[in-house]
């Protein structure tokens, strides 16, 4: 099992989420499912997909300018399952990013208050939400590695995890990882893909996607134990990601 510490919640939490209305209070146990396989689920997640992100999409291009670099990146993934993950900078990057793989997007991990908000969380469920239970709650977290796990396992899909585990609005510099979206990769021997929100303007956004780190191929990664393989694929996805922004901010200066 994942060290528990690795999912665990940042105390610094300042996005929208958690100053919304939330009447509703989500309640997990050891016997919900954390990746709905209900088919009434997936026939509402394509109509908001193909009805609501595409509003989504359009706003977010008229208001941020949202454009995608990399996206041939998503390509090389495209028959295998896999981990990706990116910064936290945004309240609606979550459905930005969903724009690189449009028709089939990933499931993503969040902080269960997102869950909890009025009206926003039942679309946060319906497209393909997966609320991270308290790490206190063995029996509940236990339940979510497992459904995870078989996801990677059985299917092609995507599970999206923010490594910084809470959100920076508009931040320009990478926070430090927690290990939870690794041990995912490592587990399940899957690629994960790196991406990176950057700020070209203040309100400008961009999302730039890295090519996908396969952690077998890794010098030394098939002798050391499994924890070190986490923490060894944890530091070269930043690593690699921090040199995506160090470039990308670079060369601002050359930028239209």
């Amino acid at each position: 099992m994942g060290n528990k510490e690795s999912f665990g919640e940042n105390p610094r939490r300042v996005g929208l989420a958690e100053r919304w209305w939330a009447p509703y209070k989500l309640k997990l146990n050891e016997n919900y499912n954390f990746v709905s396989k209900n088919v009434f689920i997936k026939f509402l997640y394509y109509i908001i997909l193909f009805g609501g992100l595409t509003v989504v999409n359009l706003i977010c291009f008229i208001q941020w300018d949202f454009r995608i670099s990399g996206k041939e990146n998503v390509k090389l993934i495209k028959n295998t399952s896999a981990i990706t993950v990116s910064n936290h900078v945004h309240d609606m990057d979550s459905p930005m990013l969903t724009r690189a793989f449009f028709p089939d997007t990933p499931y993503f991990v969040a902080l269960k208050h997102n869950f909890e908000m009025f009206a926003v969380g039942l679309f946060v469920w319906l497209l393909r939400g997966v609320p991270l239970p308290s790490t206190d709650d063995l029996k509940s977290f236990s339940k979510f590695q497992a459904d995870i796990n078989h996801l990677l396992q059985t299917t092609r899909h995507k599970v999206h995890m923010y490594p910084e585990a809470s959100i920076d609005p508009y931040c320009r510099k990478l926070r430090n990882f927690k290990k939870g979206a690794f041990y995912f990769a490592v587990r399940n021997n899957v690629p994960v893909l790196p991406m990176v929100f950057v700020y070209p303007k203040p309100k400008k956004l961009r999302l730039l996607i890295g090519k996908p780190i396969y952690p077998s191929a890794l010098d030394g990664i098939g002798e050391m134990k499994e924890a070190k393989a986490v923490v060894t694929v944890a530091q070269e996805t930043r690593s690699i990601m921090q040199k995506m922004m160090d470039d990308y901010y670079g060369g601002l200066a050359n930028e239209d």
